[in-house]
C-alpha cells in the first residue's frame, strides 16, 4: 500500500493532483485544511490537504498502463494509420480501471457495514472501534469523563459520521458533546418589583462565599442593581469575616442568619434591594445535623434561584454522591469553581448528566469580580474533545 500526501489551494486541485499521481483507484483517506509554515503565511488562505493511498499492485498496474498510454501518444506523431488500433487500446484500459474501482467500491462497503455493526453493537467500546473513533474515546477518557458517557458519544458520532473522515467526526462529536451540555442559564431577576432571592449551596470549601462575591460586584458594577448579602454560614468565623469584607468594598449591607428562623427575617428586611445573595455553610451529607438544617432553610427562603456550587476537580464518584444527597432541592442550576486549577473538564460533563441540571456560571479565578463568566458550552466542548495530534 502506497501512501502520499498532496496539497493544493482547494479541493478540487488537490484532488485532480491525485488522480494525476495516483489514477482513480486512489483511495482518498483524509482531507483537512492546513496553513503553510512561517510567521507571513500564517495569515494567508489555508490550503487543503488530502491524505491518499493506492496498492502497489494497483500502483505498478497504472505505471505500466501509464507507459502504453505514453507510447500510444508518441507513435500517433509518426503515424495516423494505426489511430483506430490505438484508441481501442487506451478503451480497454479505461475499461480495465473502471472495473478495478467497481471492484473497490464493493470491498470498501463490505469493510463499512462490518466497522458500523462494531461501532454500534459490541459492548466493549474502547477496544473494538476503528482508528478515528478510538482517538476521540481516548482523548474522552483522558479528560476523566465518565466511561458509559464515552461510549454514549462515541456511539452517536459512529451514527452520524465516518470512520474515514476525522474531520466531521470531529464536529459530530463537538455538537454531540454541546448538545449534552445544553444551553448555559444565568441568573434571571424578578420584573414585578420585589427582590430576587438567590440562595448557593455546596460541599465545604468548593468556593461559594468567593463566587457569592463575585456575582454581588457584578450586579452592581454592571447592573447598576440594588445588593443586599445575607450569611448563613456561622460555623466557620473566616467565612463571616470574609463576606463582610467584600461587603464593605462594595458598599452593600450585610447580615449575619443565626437561625433558619432569621434568614426569613433578614430576606423581609431587604425587600428595598433588587437582589439578596444568602451563603450558606458547606456541610458533608454525612453530618446530618448540618444537612437537615440546610434542607430547613431551603424550604423557609422561598429562593427564586438556587444554585449548587462544586469545584471542578471533584472526581467522579464524589460528584455522584454529591447530586445524590442534594436531590431534595427541587431545582436548581450548577456553577463550577476553579477551572484554573485543572487542565481536564470531564467532571463538568459528568455531573451535567448526573444531575440533568442546567450549567450557569463558571470561575477560574480568586479576583473578584473578574474571574467568573457564564458557562461558555463552545469552549468547554472544544476542550472536551481534547487534542487530535
Amino acid at each position: 500500500m502506497k501512501i502520499k500526501r498532496y496539497i493544493g489551494k482547494d479541493t478540487q486541485e488537490a484532488l485532480l493532483k491525485v488522480k494525476m499521481d495516483l489514477g482513480n483507484n486512489a483511495i482518498i483517506l483524509n482531507t483537512k485544511k492546513v496553513r503553510q509554515k512561517g510567521f507571513k503565511k500564517y495569515f494567508t488562505k489555508p490550503m487543503i490537504e488530502i491524505m491518499a493511498a493506492i496498492d502497489d499492485d494497483n500502483s505498478k498496474s497504472r505505471d505500466r498502463q501509464l507507459t502504453k498510454i505514453e507510447q500510444i501518444q508518441q507513435d500517433s506523431t509518426n503515424s495516423k494509420n494505426i489511430l483506430p488500433q490505438k484508441e481501442e487500446m487506451v478503451t480497454g484500459l479505461e475499461n480495465k480501471v473502471n472495473n478495478i474501482e467497481n471492484l473497490l467500491d464493493k470491498i470498501l462497503n463490505i469493510v463499512g457495514t462490518e466497522n458500523k455493526g462494531n461501532e454500534t453493537g459490541s459492548e466493549e467500546t474502547g477496544s473494538q472501534l476503528p482508528q478515528v473513533f478510538q482517538l476521540l474515546y481516548n482523548n474522552l477518557l483522558k479528560n476523566e469523563v465518565d466511561e458509559d458517557i464515552a461510549k454514549r458519544i462515541i456511539e452517536e458520532v459512529a451514527k452520524k459520521s465516518s470512520s474515514r473522515n476525522i474531520h466531521d467526526a470531529t464536529i459530530v462529536m463537538q455538537s454531540t458533546i454541546a448538545a449534552m451540555l445544553g444551553k448555559a442559564e444565568p441568573i434571571h431577576l424578578r420584573e414585578d418589583g420585589k427582590p430576587t432571592v438567590i440562595l448557593f449551596v455546596g460541599p465545604t470549601g468548593v468556593g461559594k462565599t468567593t463566587t457569592l462575591a463575585k456575582l454581588a460586584a457584578s450586579f452592581i458594577l454592571s447592573s447598576n442593581k440594588k445588593v443586599g448579602m445575607i450569611t448563613a454560614d456561622t460555623y466557620r468565623i473566616a467565612a463571616v469575616e470574609q463576606l463582610k469584607t467584600y461587603a464593605e468594598i462594595l458598599g452593600i449591607p450585610i447580615s449575619v442568619a443565626y437561625s433558619v428562623p432569621e434568614i426569613t427575617n433578614e430576606i423581609d428586611n431587604y425587600g428595598d434591594k433588587d437582589v439578596i445573595l444568602v451563603d450558606t455553610a458547606g456541610c458533608s451529607y454525612r453530618d446530618k445535623q448540618k444537612f437537615d438544617e440546610l434542607k430547613n432553610l431551603v424550604s423557609v427562603s422561598n429562593a427564586d434561584n438556587i444554585f449548587l456550587v462544586l469545584s471542578s476537580t471533584v472526581s467522579s464518584k464524589n460528584c455522584k454522591d454529591i447530586i445524590k444527597n442534594y436531590d431534595f432541592i427541587p431545582n436548581y442550576r450548577l456553577i463550577f469553581t476553579k477551572l484554573d486549577e485543572t487542565p481536564v473538564y470531564g467532571s463538568i460533563l459528568n455531573t451535567k448528566c448526573y444531575a440533568n441540571k442546567s450549567l450557569s456560571y463558571i470561575t477560574n479565578g480568586q479576583n473578584v469580580p473578574d474571574d467568573i463568566e457564564i458557562a461558555n458550552i463552545d469552549r468547554l466542548s472544544k476542550n472536551l474533545l481534547g487534542s487530535l495530534s
